[in-house]
């Protein structure tokens, strides 16, 4: 929006040394947000596919790794009785910190089991896949973070930086009214290119909660 303004400044230049810091303050704010636009949209990519590649690892680990660990288990329970007990599946509607919980719990008491759950079925391999998966698991939770935390972070700064351009064309306003106060077509054609930034923008409904819900405790999608 502001790039309007910026654009008829550089092509109504002024000899006025204060002109031309005040241009400068414009276009170093321009450039600065349009950096933080892309780091929100950075932000916002790395939210959303951090998000489905958990989807992904969460049905890993209900579907196949931990319920192959619960029906060793079960298996293992007519040799040992109460084993299974120890052996629950998480809720598919845990949030994602019960969901974490639930699969390291199964996977300490795979690891004091193992012996036994060997004997039943389960293959030597597949605990050391689990924790390597639980891993990853987390992995996704950290980066849902760190996108979170990005786009909110330009968002802040963004907010900020538009007041900033605002306060700066409200000064090249005042310097273009008194330079073009004999020249109506200038000051029609500059009254053109600050409008859009002088015009309050019409209210959005927020992409991201002010305080976002840390990744492990959102609701399982």
């Amino acid at each position: 929006m502001a790039a309007s303004v910026r654009t008829f400044s550089r092509a109504h230049l002024s000899a006025d040394a204060s002109y031309t810091l005040v241009l400068d303050r414009l276009d170093g704010s321009i450039v600065r947000l349009e950096q933080l636009a892309a780091q929100q949209q950075g932000g916002f990519t790395t939210k959303h596919s951090s998000v489905q590649r958990r989807k992904d690892i969460r049905r890993k680990l209900q579907r196949g790794l931990l319920r192959y660990v619960v029906h060793s288990a079960g298996d293992a329970d007519t040799e040992r009785a109460g084993l299974a007990e120890k052996f629950r599946l998480p809720s598919t509607s845990a949030t994602n910190a019960a969901f974490r919980a639930a699969a390291i719990k199964l996977l300490e008491e795979g690891r004091a089991n193992q012996e036994l759950l060997v004997k039943h079925g389960l293959s030597a391999t597949l605990l050391d896949e689990l924790d390597a998966t639980i891993k990853q698991f987390d992995a996704s939770l950290e980066e849902s973070d760190d996108g979170k935390q990005a786009h909110v972070a330009a968002r802040a700064e963004m907010k900020e930086l538009s007041d900033e351009i605002v306060r700066i064309v409200a000064i090249l306003d005042g310097f273009n009214q008194y330079r073009f106060q004999n020249d109506p077509e200038l000051i029609v054609a500059w009254e053109s290119a600050r409008h859009v930034v002088t015009t309050p923008p019409k209210e959005e409904q927020p992409t991201t909660p002010s305080n976002p819900v840390p990744s492990g405790l959102e609701p399982a999608a």
